[in-house]
Parts: structure tokens; C-alpha cells; sequence
């Protein structure tokens, strides 16, 4: 294996161990179970360019890009827990790579290996893999155009500006707008390094480029759908989001969380700080594009209200460039000698530690909620449809682990009633506290808090 190949194999294998061993484990929960669902219908009786949260309901709140992926994989290989999980783990080592490819074009073989062993092992990043991220898929858009413009950076070619345009487009049909943001960012970056002249291929060649991969998907639910798709794509999830949230979390919310989980590599910064003011390094070290792009990214979330852990993804990266830096001023430290040296034997200790983690019966998650998974034995036990059960007071994110397991959806409580007027109905709802069934209800099946009743349709 050649010397530049060797300076992946080492990451990229960390990646793997610390995301594949119990890949099955825990159950659909969150935003998983949800964007499963959606792109697995996208694929089985759905449409292609239209997300639908179930039948009844078309899905507004995101890009359908991440979506076709996911569901893809579950077309071809069915619908498993590990299956929705492993294009997460493909956008990881995705991102890994495409980071370590832009190090190595401002840096050294040596900071690109560093960097990738950290963000590899970087806790905030790996264990996205555990879920179905549009914020992986995001990023990994954003690294290949950021690979990009390191490549315009060392070697003034235009087109490699222009091109980024195009992965940036596809970060566009990940989330809403988000990656926008890497535009004025690239600008600053070319500027700092000299590369003035190129700033303008942003305007004239990346941006239209970014909106022509973009728009089509937009325009065409714009015209299906007109206002209700604005209000509820644009308005509530981005205008909205951007004055107000439902969260209670500080300004420094991002400052406390990393200070709090990016250990041990918190040491590498620490490093790559020292050195730095030591060394008075030029505008033009990487080390201070990185550091340009972490301050922007943190100040742009902290600002915006809605603040989660996975919007910090686009962070990491470039942290992981600031202390795999520091790391590698270490006195005698040369990790590119060592990868020489077939790392002296330590790709053989992760592959055993990945075989015995696998092996061994540790929980890395919690396991199936038993209320609902009981509800799916009872389902499949008495060879009931889920196209059959109707459905009240429960998560939508319920009804979609339903059809999971199931292969049918079940319908709204409302649609049931107007297509069996007066007739009984089979109804799927949760009672909690004080509530009980009605006289009239005859219980079919109950698991802690989730029932199912047979219950009369109100007449029309």
C-alpha cells in the first residue's frame, strides 16, 4: 500500500470500530424512526420527489436528499435497524476522508493523519453514526467542497471553485439553506491566502452552480404545494427557528457542551494554541483558516435560538485540523514516520479490539420501548393489518414505528370515522393519568399506557 493510501487506514479504521460493533442495537427512535419511514415510502408505494411524514400527510420540514439515501438502503436490504444506520456511517468516513484530503492540501502528510485520528475519535462526531443524520449528510456535502477550495488555495486552479458549487447544491437538498453559509467563509479563506482573484467565481460560477443543483427540487414543490410549502419549509422551520425556540438553553450553550465533551483532544487545542502565539503563525497556515471557520460556525449558532448538539457537526472538522496541528508540534512526535512503519502493529490491535467489542455483550443503547414492541407482537400474532387500525393521541413518530415494523400505516382517527361512519373501528391511542376508556370501548389489547379499543365511528 502506498505511503499516501497508509495515511487513511489508520483513521478510517478507528471510525469503523467505534461505530459498527452492535450497529443493531437499541430500537427506531427520535428523528430515526421518522426519517426511516419517510424514505423507506419514498421507495415502496410513496412518491420519489414528494416526503410524506404517512399517507395522509405530505413532509415539509426537510430536503429530500439524506431521505433517498437512507431509504434506498432499506428498499434493497430491508427494513433493519442496522441497514438505516449504515449510510450514516458511510457520510462519517466520508467526511473523515474529505477532511484529511483538504488538510493535506495546506498542510503535511503528518497534520492530515493527525487530524483524522482526532476527528475519528472525536465522541460529538462518531456517535452521530448511531442515527439517521441529516446534519452528517450535510456535512459531508460541505467537506467535499471545502476539499475543493484547499485545492484552489494551493494551486489557484478556478474550476475547483466553480465545482464546489455543486456538492454545495447537494448540502442544499440536506437541510434548508445551512450551507450557504461556506460561501462567504471560502471568501475569507481565498482572501487571506492571496487568492483574491479567484473570490469572484464564487459569485459568478459556485453560487449559480449551488443554485441550479438546488432549485429544482423547491420550484417543484413550490408548484405542488404553493404556500403550504413555504410557510412550513421556510417560515416555520427557518424564520421561526431563527426568533424563537422551545429550548431553554444559554448563548454559550456550544462554548459549555465542547468544553464538556471534547476530551481528550481538548489537550490538542491546548497545544495548537501555545504553539501558535509561540510561533506567530502567518494568515496563510491552515491552522488559521481552521480557526476562521470554528469562530464564524460558533458564533452563527450561538446566535440562532434553536440550539441542538448535531447542528455543532460542522465544528469538528476543523477542530480536529486544530488539534491534530497541536499534537504535531509534540516534541519528536512524527505520526507520518509511524504510519511508515505500518503503525507498528496497532491496525492489528484495532481490528482484535473491533472483533471483541462486537462479540461481547455490552449495551451501548437502550433497548425496544416494550409498550409499543408489544403492540407490534399483538399486531402480527392476530395477523392484523395496520392499514385496519386508526390512531389517536399518539406520536407521529409512533405511527411510523408501526409501519416499520409493520409495513402498513395506519390511519388518522378522522379518516377512520369519515370512511366507516357508525360502523366500529379498532383505535390506537395512549391513556395516561386519570384517563380511561369510554363505556362504550371494548379493550382489544393494552400495554402500560398504549391501547387499542374497539370503538364506534361517530355517525355522520
Amino acid at each position: 500500500m502506498s505511503s499516501a493510501r497508509k495515511i487513511f487506514l489508520l483513521p478510517v479504521l478507528l471510525l469503523i470500530v467505534l461505530t459498527f460493533p452492535h450497529l443493531d442495537q437499541g430500537d427506531f427512535r427520535r428523528d430515526t424512526v421518522r426519517y426511516a419511514a419517510i424514505g423507506e415510502y419514498m421507495y415502496h408505494g410513496g412518491s420519489w420527489l414528494v416526503p410524506h411524514l404517512n399517507p395522509e400527510r405530505a413532509f415539509f420540514n426537510k430536503p429530500p436528499m439524506a431521505l433517498w439515501i437512507h431509504g434506498l438502503f432499506l428498499r434493497i436490504f430491508g427494513t433493519h435497524l442496522a441497514v438505516a444506520r449504515l449510510p450514516s456511517i458511510l457520510a462519517a468516513v466520508g467526511v473523515l476522508v474529505f477532511s484529511m484530503l483538504a488538510v493535506g492540501n495546506l498542510g503535511t502528510p503528518n497534520h492530515a493523519l493527525l487530524s483524522g485520528i482526532v476527528l475519528a475519535s472525536t465522541y460529538e462526531f462518531f456517535r452521530r453514526t448511531r442515527e439517521i443524520s441529516l446534519d452528517l449528510w450535510q456535512l459531508f456535502f460541505m467537506m467535499v467542497a471545502v476539499w475543493l477550495i484547499t485545492r484552489a488555495i494551493r494551486n489557484g486552479a478556478r474550476w475547483s471553485v466553480v465545482l464546489c458549487g455543486l456538492p454545495l447544491g447537494l448540502a442544499l437538498l440536506c437541510k434548508p439553506l445551512v450551507g450557504l453559509m461556506c460561501l462567504p467563509l471560502f471568501a475569507i479563506w481565498l482572501a487571506m491566502s492571496g487568492r483574491t482573484r479567484l473570490i469572484a467565481w464564487l459569485a459568478v460560477g459556485a453560487l449559480p452552480l449551488t443554485l441550479l443543483v438546488a432549485a429544482p427540487w423547491h420550484l417543484y414543490m413550490y408548484e405542488m404545494f404553493g404556500q403550504r410549502f413555504i410557510g412550513q419549509y421556510f417560515v416555520s422551520e427557518v424564520i421561526d427557528r431563527a426568533q424563537r425556540s422551545d429550548q431553554q438553553s444559554p448563548i454559550y450553550y456550544y462554548l459549555a457542551e465542547n468544553v464538556w465533551t471534547y476530551w481528550p483532544w481538548m489537550i490538542g487545542l491546548a497545544l495548537a494554541a501555545y504553539f501558535a502565539m509561540k510561533k506567530r503563525l502567518p494568515r496563510t497556515h491552515f491552522l488559521v483558516f481552521a480557526a476562521v471557520w470554528v469562530l464564524v460556525w460558533f458564533v452563527a449558532l450561538s446566535l440562532f435560538p434553536d440550539r441542538k448538539p448535531n447542528y455543532a457537526l460542522p465544528l469538528y472538522p476543523m477542530l480536529a485540523w486544530m488539534a491534530g496541528w497541536g499534537l504535531s508540534q509534540w516534541p519528536r512526535f512524527e505520526a507520518s514516520a509511524w504510519c511508515e512503519k505500518n503503525f507498528r502493529g496497532l491496525t492489528g490491535g484495532l481490528v482484535f479490539a473491533f472483533l471483541v467489542v462486537s462479540l461481547a455483550p455490552i449495551q451501548f443503547q437502550r433497548p425496544p420501548e416494550k409498550n409499543w414492541l408489544a403492540l407490534v407482537g399483538w399486531i402480527k400474532t392476530n395477523r392484523i393489518e395496520a392499514t385496519d387500525l386508526a390512531y389517536t393521541k399518539i406520536d407521529l413518530n409512533d405511527v411510523c414505528y408501526i409501519y416499520l415494523k409493520t409495513g402498513g400505516w395506519m390511519k388518522s382517527a378522522a379518516l377512520a370515522q369519515s370512511q366507516n361512519s357508525g360502523g366500529t373501528i379498532r383505535l390506537v391511542t395512549k391513556l395516561l393519568g386519570e384517563d380511561k376508556p369510554g363505556a362504550q370501548d371494548r379493550i382489544l389489547f393494552h400495554s402500560g399506557p398504549v391501547y387499542v379499543l374497539a370503538t364506534t365511528a361517530a355517525a355522520n
